[in-house]
């Protein structure tokens, strides 16, 4: 179970958007962390409205894909961050 559903992930987007897309505000505002509404910010300008989506299954990864991925971080064409985007995958993946 997710922390956070897609439709208070929408509240929050919409609100940072009405909000001249001030962070420090929407943070204090939904009690947020920084990296939690970066993260955020990020899906929803890399894929709109549908990155905010929850997955309700955790997700499984081919050895071959976290190679690729493992690789395009270690070559620096991606932070880790980045890559998750890039290749959409679930935040929980990604070391915090």
């Amino acid at each position: 179970m997710t922390k956070y559903n897609s439709l208070f992930k929408q509240q929050v987007i919409e609100f940072y958007l009405q909000n001249d897309k001030n962070r420090l505000f929407t943070q204090r505002h939904f009690q947020l962390s920084k990296k939690t509404l970066t993260r955020w910010i990020a899906q929803f300008n890399h894929n709109g409205i549908n990155g905010l989506a929850v997955i309700g299954k955790k997700q499984k990864y081919s050895p071959e894909f976290k190679l690729t991925v493992i690789q395009a971080v270690k070559k620096g064409q991606f932070s880790a961050e980045s890559a998750s985007l890039h290749f959409g995958i679930a935040n929980s993946v990604t070391s915090d």
